[in-house]
């Protein structure tokens, strides 16, 4: 017969402590100090773009509006950045998992956001996978997780960049403890690759994945070695461009950093000293 003593001390072992996955408080007030710090300047720009319109400078309005929208979509990107700061959390208890993430897709958060609480007997599978995006001058690597509860309901996780993981959300880990803590095992789908003109425009993809959107190891490696390629052509075309401007420089017979253009005497300084007068001729 068992010991009912030893009984309560292995279910006590088999429960798992709450973690809390959230971003931390210095990286709230950066971002909410950041925002509000350009949240004035921002709203100034329309009456900053109106008002050279008035004053019929077209061409400084024009710089303007461009200089807007590329403030637009910097206060926009603080903005999701923020809300994704006080809003992600993911809490695993013992018996469910209770979290709160951006409603969309994408690797980029969004400002909508879900709660969901799915008790770990309820999860299908728990499943990972790799998204490559880019192309050999800027390939970006995503892992991400989700999911997949048994009523067939699939919901994302997040994303996270291989090159540089969020150590507030590292979704992988995060896959791998609500899998055991669900005794299911974590499925790696391998990794696909994601391109916007061959999903739109119908263009090949670079590294040859034309046929498939599956992507093995062998064609990351290929995909890697053409980004260092052309990475060295970058910094050996700049390197190649500055040493022209110095032999340019010292070849001149300007002083080293002065430009060649035309040097303008200085006019001769005004006498203080008025001219006399010419004395009339009198008049017969």
């Amino acid at each position: 017969m068992a010991d009912p003593s030893r009984a309560g001390a292995r279910a006590e072992e088999a429960k798992h402590e709450n973690i809390v996955y959230a971003a931390t408080g210095g990286r709230k007030t950066v971002f909410s100090f950041l925002f509000l710090m350009l949240l004035p300047f921002f709203f100034s720009l329309p009456a900053m773009f109106f008002m050279r319109i008035k004053s019929g400078l077209l061409g400084d309005a024009v710089g303007h509006a461009i200089m807007a929208v590329a403030f637009a979509i910097l206060m926009f990107l603080i903005f999701i950045e923020l809300m994704f700061s006080l809003r992600a959390r993911i809490e695993l208890g013992d018996t469910k998992v209770r979290m709160t993430l951006p409603s969309g897709r994408g690797p980029t958060p969004i400002v909508r956001y879900r709660t969901h609480e799915i008790p770990y007997d309820q999860i299908d599978t728990v499943e990972t996978r790799r998204e490559v995006y880019g192309g050999s001058l800027v390939p970006v690597l995503l892992k991400g997780a989700r999911i997949v509860t048994k009523d067939g309901q699939k919901i994302p996780l997040g994303y996270v960049s291989e090159a540089n993981v969020d150590p507030a959300f590292p979704y992988p880990e995060i896959a791998r403890q609500i899998a055991e803590r669900a005794r299911l095992p974590l499925i790696d789908r391998g990794s696909v690759w994601r391109s916007v003109r061959r999903k739109f425009l119908g263009w090949p993809a670079p590294g040859g994945l034309v046929n498939s959107d599956t992507v093995d190891e062998t064609q990351i490696d290929a995909l890697n070695h053409s980004h260092k390629n052309v990475v060295m052509a970058l910094i050996g075309s700049l390197v190649v461009l500055i040493a022209i401007g110095i032999v340019d420089d010292l070849s001149s017979d300007l002083p080293i950093g002065q430009t060649a253009s035309t040097i303008v005497p200085n006019a001769p300084a005004k006498s203080s000293e008025k001219t006399p007068a010419k004395p009339k001729k009198p008049q017969n």
